[in-house]
């Protein structure tokens, strides 16, 4: 009786850790993709006028900062791909409505994705928009 319980108990472990390691690897396709969408966006506009928002992400990226992202500690973050996804959304969201369909388009099932990685995450973003916001807006006076 003991070894089926051992054998349960392993199982069961074994079977935990390889959902988690799926998740990092989700987020980490995530933040890829989100380095991806953040090139494109970056021929087209200066992120010179983003760095506002750029330190206030850059706050919640450990060693490093967004525009170079690496380590995996950072690129398995949720907390990280939520900002990374803020970031782009504001970055899209100051420039020409029209000039950037097709990486809003993009961005938003990024987005649908990040929300159905974890409960936490939409209240992640809800938090982080509004500080992020706020951050901007206090630095700018």
């Amino acid at each position: 009786m003991s070894y089926v319980n051992k054998h349960l108990a392993r199982t069961l472990e074994q079977q935990h850790k390889r959902s988690v390691r799926g998740l990092f690897l989700k987020i980490q396709d995530l933040n890829n993709e989100c380095v991806l969408l953040r090139k494109r966006l970056e021929q087209h506009i200066d992120l010179e006028q983003y760095k506002d928002a750029i330190a206030y992400v850059d706050q919640f990226v450990s060693y490093t900062s967004i525009l170079n992202l690496k380590f995996v500690t950072n690129t398995q973050n949720l907390e990280v791909v939520v900002l990374h996804a803020l970031l782009l959304e504001y970055m899209m969201e100051q420039e020409s409505a029209t000039t950037f369909d097709y990486e809003l388009n993009l961005l938003h099932d990024y987005m649908q994705e990040i929300l159905a990685l974890n409960d936490h995450a939409s209240t992640l973003f809800a938090n982080h928009k509004e500080k992020m916001l706020r951050y901007i807006e206090t630095q700018n006076k």
